[in-house]
């Protein structure tokens, strides 16, 4: 883990660190130039959180950094951890948590803030360019995410005691916030980097570091969320046998489905009664096994 532990430990630092990160094409190591976020620009910074402490009340920040809890479902890389975290969000809030939901900013036509409830917003930050870019290639601008939300806090004059972090990349950006100002991390993988990296034939340039961010997370977050016992025991058996790990399965909103007999929901559809049929719910993508299914009952 001496990548992640550099990135947290020369976080206060005014100087550019050459770090190592594994060349995609022929996994020869090679020099990546990253600079720190600049924390001692924020002037004053330590004074601005301790006075914020003591008068933050029933306030936390989900961070979600490449899903984006306002999106609409279905577009690329928005699907289960988008609708997560808003679902979590907007249920805080109906408890009368004060909940601010940070995302990246990925287009200028995007509006900075989103309004779900009173208590429940989603708020846009920049971190490198305004466009889209995919997961594996988002890691080089988290210190850029964290640098906006530092900055957001002095600026809104919001501090926050709970960070609830979700996916690799927006745990890494709560390791830097609880070791700036001793906020509590709480933290949902949404997946595994030692699962994923086992079933797919490519692996990615930011995958060594991935293991190692991942690993410090479970080590130091103050909670991490399996959301069922087989994920826990994956992060136990391929991650690290230290850390607090609860486990809570994900919800469904009941009021999104209706009712009817299998009946009336074959009429519906134009199915006969004797039709052998396999339903499907989720995004067309690879990833998801689909063709293994199709194969399985073809």
């Amino acid at each position: 883990m001496a990548l992640v532990e550099q990135y947290i430990n020369n976080y206060n630092t005014d100087e550019k660190c050459s770090v190592k990160k594994l060349n995609k094409s022929n996994k020869d190591d090679v020099n990546l130039t990253v600079r720190f976020p600049l924390y001692k620009r924020i002037n004053n910074a330590n004074a601005f959180f301790n006075n914020k402490k003591e008068k933050c009340g029933k306030r936390i920040a989900l961070i979600s950094v490449h899903g984006d809890p306002a999106v609409d479902i279905g577009k690329e890389e928005a699907g289960g951890q988008n609708v997560y975290v808003r679902q979590v969000g907007e249920a805080l809030g109906a408890l009368g948590w004060q909940v601010d939901m940070f995302t990246r900013k990925i287009s200028p036509s995007q509006a900075n803030v989103v309004e779900h409830t009173p208590n429940c917003r989603t708020i846009r930050l920049q971190a490198g360019p305004l466009e889209h870019v995919s997961r594996d290639n988002l890691f080089v601008h988290a210190n850029d995410f964290v640098e906006s939300f530092l900055n957001f806090q002095q600026q809104s004059g919001n501090y926050y005691p709970v960070v609830h972090t979700n996916y690799w990349i927006s745990g890494y950006v709560g390791l830097c916030l609880k070791k700036i100002h001793g906020c509590k991390q709480v933290h949902t993988y949404h997946s595994l980097g030692s699962v994923k990296y086992r079933a797919v034939n490519n692996i990615p340039a930011c995958a060594k570091t991935r293991l190692d961010v991942e690993r410090m997370i479970l080590e130091t977050a103050d909670r991490v969320i399996a959301t069922s016992p087989q994920e826990k025991e994956d992060m136990r058996d391929l991650v690290s046998q230290l850390g607090n790990i609860t486990i809570i399965p994900c919800g469904t909103d009941v009021r999104r489905f209706g009712n009817c007999t299998m009946k009336q929901g074959r009429a519906k559809l134009g199915f006969s009664d004797d039709s052998l049929i396999v339903f499907y719910v989720g995004r067309f993508d690879e990833r998801k096994g689909i063709e293994t299914l199709v194969r399985a009952v073809g």
